[in-house]
């Protein structure tokens, strides 16, 4: 066990790094902190610890969760275990085993969301030369191509992601199909959005991107998407995500789609590759998808689907992507011949 001393000194640590929000623990409970109010959790695999006010005061990734809903997490070297009803919750250091304060119940508010925000990295892509437009993601969770790529032939690609609403996809297509330029979908489909459930998965919380046919785009990230989230645009493409390690995501996908050559599948992935050395999704990686259109670009008759690939579990699967994507350009270079 550590001495009041040493623990003070953490304490002190976290206070600075939480921006002064939280209170000095009482005399009797040196080893307990408090906060102003656990108010959210979001999403299953990480938590947030924000004020009543509203303001996030750190983002912290899950390590466990038991039948108790006890939650353990990892911030700055020290773990923080047992978020109470009153704001606190135990500090030990590395993996040292959670130790509840006596007699207290976890508060409802650190129970697993019943939900995966669909916390991501994506990226669309139109390329000029051969008037395809596609789109790539990769995230820590199951199977994320089936909620976040969408794009039809002749018409464009959207990616709906963060506290997504997945009727986003063809809401979108079906305005771009009406003439609507991205800007203006995104505006529409914000407009129509009910917000049914807005204190669990708030409209503040959606990111989407849209694209067009001929590569103009739009993206919108809300106020309450899960930190880190952002997006960034470039020529011919968009860069978006949530739960990410900083804005270098997006930049350094940005930077690699416009840099690279190659098939736009290859583009694609390469942006993929560069937002994950930039840290990508904090929470890891689990599944990753990508999806390529052009009218008649597919390989059977009146296929507009030019590539379709979603590696839905895998511990690389973004290394898999590339191996798939990589299988692909082999096989139309032999049909070149």
């Amino acid at each position: 066990m550590m001495d009041n001393r040493r623990m003070y000194g953490m304490v002190f640590v976290l206070a600075l790094a939480l921006g002064g929000c939280a209170t000095t623990p009482p005399a009797e409970e040196t080893t307990g902190w408090l906060v102003e109010k656990v108010v959210e959790v979001e999403p299953a695999d990480a938590v947030r610890i924000r004020n009543q006010s509203g303001p996030f005061l750190a983002g912290l990734s899950a390590q466990s969760a038991a039948e108790n809903m006890i939650i353990a997490y990892q911030y700055l070297g020290i773990t923080l275990v047992t978020v109470h009803p009153d704001g606190r919750y135990i500090l030990r250091r590395g993996g040292d085993p959670a130790v509840p304060v006596s007699g207290r119940k976890p508060a409802a508010a650190t129970r697993r969301a019943p939900w995966d925000t669909v916390g991501t990295f994506s990226i669309v892509g139109y390329d000029p030369e051969t008037e395809e437009v596609g789109v790539a993601v990769q995230s820590r969770v199951f199977s994320v191509g089936n909620g976040v790529i969408w794009g039809e032939a002749g018409v464009g690609v959207v990616a709906t992601q963060a506290v997504v609403d997945v009727s986003y996809g063809p809401q979108a297509l079906a305005l771009l199909r009406e003439g609507y330029s991205p800007a203006e979908v995104v505006e529409r489909v914000l407009a129509a959005d009910p917000n049914p459930d807005p204190e669990r998965w708030s409209i503040e919380g959606r990111q989407f991107s849209v694209m067009d046919g001929r590569g103009e785009v739009a993206t919108h990230t809300g106020p309450r998407a899960s930190d880190w989230a952002g997006h960034r645009v470039g020529r011919y493409t968009s860069a978006q995500g949530n739960i990410l390690a900083g804005p270098a995501v997006v930049d350094d996908m940005v930077t690699a789609f416009e840099n690279t050559t190659g098939h736009l599948s290859q583009r694609l992935v390469a942006a993929l590759e560069a937002g994950q050395a930039a840290g990508g999704d904090t929470r890891g990686m689990q599944s990753a998808a990508l999806l390529i259109v052009k009218e008649d670009g597919g390989v059977w008759l009146n296929n507009d689907v030019v590539l379709r690939l979603h590696v839905d579990d895998h511990a690389e699967p973004i290394a898999e992507l590339r191996r798939l994507v990589e299988m692909a350009a082999e096989r139309r270079a032999r049909r070149r011949r």
